[in-house]
């Protein structure tokens, strides 16, 4: 008996060897030692726990208001809601994020709230017997408002967490473990709505989520900011919302060429992205009849194609440049669209799941760092939220368009349309991206 535990105690030596070598080899690695790397390391344990939640939401609370009885038209509104919430309340966020020198209490106490929205989902069909699709809609529209300030304040906070040599490694490696964690989500969540009967299997799948969920607010606690960052910014007197302090920012930002065309580039490429949000889901189920089980392993295949596309991608860009990544991967992107709506049957939706996921990893990646490099580093938190306030006028308006579209033509046809206007998206960021 010693002699088996001494040879398992051996055995679970070097399989920790092994991990600790493969971990220094890999892409991602940062030494524990440093403030740096200590924060890194929490921020990607933080990313990890919210990707469970993150990937059963995304996959599935559509699918969720389907299966209560949504139409078309509702599901439209459940996607274009929350961005409707986003365009006119990122500047405020994003100012309030601003003027605090210390901002983890705030992305701390917003993405508690953003965590029980989640949870309250999952207790509405408990309380309701009537009007849930519209109680759905109306709880997934009120999360987008502490969601869309933790958001800004963890994307303006990674330039401070991370060197710039790190950082374009740091945000392709939040991404990839978003992805990984958010693929076996999926596909665990998939077999589970298998076992237990609408609308229970739904509210435990949400519950889990978001308790899993909640350890990730404990490793962002963890967090410390460098002295240097919390040196450099002020306690700023209490901000008034204006309208003629938003139009003498709107005056700033046109100073700003390079953001002003990268903006107008992204604008119109985003409704071909958002025209056919609300239709995935129809295709999938009503058209095409996929299962649950079908659901998530699609959402498998197109989360497993992004985390192979953020091995390479970053290293692409680092040779070929941000811009050469960004018009090649969108238009990977129009082609997937064009692809999704010539599919026969559901299982032709995994070689064009393959394609999407590929193509958005890198296409995400490149967005990113793209807006990252033409923000103003002082005012970053607001460029931030005025480019995704921007991003999510075509978040509102293109699921409404989409649903509208697929009514009146055919869903397969507002599919074509929405491959088009990507592919105008790209000719713009060829003539307006430098």
């Amino acid at each position: 008996m010693k002699l088996s535990f001494d040879r398992a105690g051996r055995l679970g030596a070097r399989i920790k060897l092994l991990l600790r070598r493969l971990e220094q080899r890999l892409p991602w690695y940062i030494p524990g030692d440093t403030l740096e790397g200590r924060n890194v390391g929490y921020l990607y344990k933080e990313t990890a726990w919210f990707g469970i939640l993150n990937g059963l939401t995304a996959t599935f609370v559509s699918v969720f208001a389907l299966r209560l009885g949504a139409t078309t038209a509702q599901v439209g509104w459940l996607t274009a809601l929350p961005a409707l919430v986003n365009v006119v309340w990122l500047i405020p966020a994003a100012r309030i994020i601003e003027r605090r020198r210390r901002r983890l209490p705030l992305v701390l106490l917003t993405g508690l709230l953003q965590r029980l929205g989640y949870l309250t989902i999952a207790l509405m069909p408990f309380v309701l017997i009537t009007g849930r699709v519209e109680a759905l809609i109306a709880i997934n529209t009120l999360v987008t408002l502490p969601t869309a300030v933790i958001n800004t304040a963890i994307t303006s906070l990674i330039p401070d967490l991370a060197s710039p040599q790190q950082r374009g490694q740091v945000v392709s490696v939040r991404w990839l473990i978003l992805s990984a964690v958010a693929t076996v989500a999926a596909l665990a969540g998939g077999k589970l709505l298998e076992l237990i009967p609408v609308p229970l299997n739904y509210q435990v799948l949400l519950g889990v989520g978001t308790a899993l969920s909640l350890l990730g607010l404990h490793q962002l606690r963890r967090i410390r900011m460098p002295d240097t960052v919390l040196a450099r910014r002020r306690e700023r007197t209490k901000w008034r919302f204006a309208w003629r302090r938003i139009r003498q920012s709107l005056a700033n930002v046109r100073a700003h060429s390079d953001f002003v065309r990268f903006t107008t580039a992204a604008f119109v490429f985003y409704w071909g992205i958002y025209l056919p949000a609300a239709l995935w889901s129809v295709l999938r189920v009503r058209d095409l009849g996929a299962s649950d089980t079908w659901i998530g392993v699609i959402a498998l295949v197109v989360n497993a194609s992004t985390i192979v596309g953020y091995f390479y991608w970053g290293k692409i860009a680092a040779r070929r440049g941000n811009r050469w990544l960004l018009i090649v991967t969108s238009f990977g992107m129009g082609l997937y669209v064009l692809a999704t709506a010539l599919v026969p049957t559901i299982g032709w939706m995994i070689p064009t799941s393959i394609l999407g996921g590929l193509a958005w990893s890198g296409c995400n990646l490149a967005l990113f760092n793209v807006m990252l490099g033409v923000c103003p580093a002082e005012r970053r938190p607001t460029y931030v939220a005025l480019y995704t306030a921007l991003v999510n006028v075509a978040a509102f308006a293109g699921p409404l368009l989409g649903a509208a579209l697929s009514d009146w033509i055919g869903i397969r046809i507002a599919f074509v349309i929405a491959g088009g206007v990507r592919l105008v998206g790209v000719v713009l960021f060829v003539r307006l991206v430098r």
